[in-house]
């Protein structure tokens, strides 16, 4: 992991970023179309995400073309799942913006047929001005249609990266 403290300089980078196309459309695609519906199971991957592979499959060219880092919503195969990626977050501490990145983390899953799930990164306070800022990486059951499906608490299984 690394941490860059950066000044208000990380809002105007944010909308370069979504102008670039960073914030472009999301993917919808089924990965695997001879699965029945009643074995497969729909997976929002968030915008601060990149999937590198998907069961030791490189998957990040096809799912993230021209390097446009996106929200991705792909249907799978359900069960044991194994994702490696890229991760980066913001973090706003009054004047100044941090960003986390990590590369070639991993993480294990299994997705239950039928259901649908967000994976997405997350933050969360510990105290209001002096506390520590928790980030990682969060499954929740439900498809958000922007990638962000709100507090860390509501969750059903999150890994820890770091605190700030």
């Amino acid at each position: 992991m690394s941490v860059k403290k950066t000044a208000a300089m990380a809002v105007v980078l944010g909308a370069a970023l979504l102008a670039a196309g960073c914030g472009t459309s999301p993917g919808v695609f089924t990965y695997d179309e001879t699965i029945p519906p009643d074995q497969s199971v729909l997976v929002v991957f968030g915008s601060g995400l990149a999937v590198l592979e998907y069961n030791g499959i490189d998957v990040n060219a096809n799912w993230y073309p021209n390097d446009k880092w996106r929200v991705n919503k792909i249907t799978l195969p359900a069960g044991e799942m194994t994702i490696l990626f890229n991760y980066w977050v913001n973090i706003g501490r009054g004047n100044t913006s941090y960003h986390i990145t990590g590369d070639d983390i991993s993480l294990k899953y299994t997705f239950e047929p039928g259901k649908e799930y967000t994976v997405a990164n997350y933050t969360k306070d510990h105290g209001f001005i002096f506390g520590k800022t928790e980030y990682g990486v969060a499954i929740w059951e439900t498809a958000s249609q922007t990638g962000s499906p709100g507090r860390v608490d509501g969750a059903v299984k999150s890994w820890k990266l770091g605190e700030l």
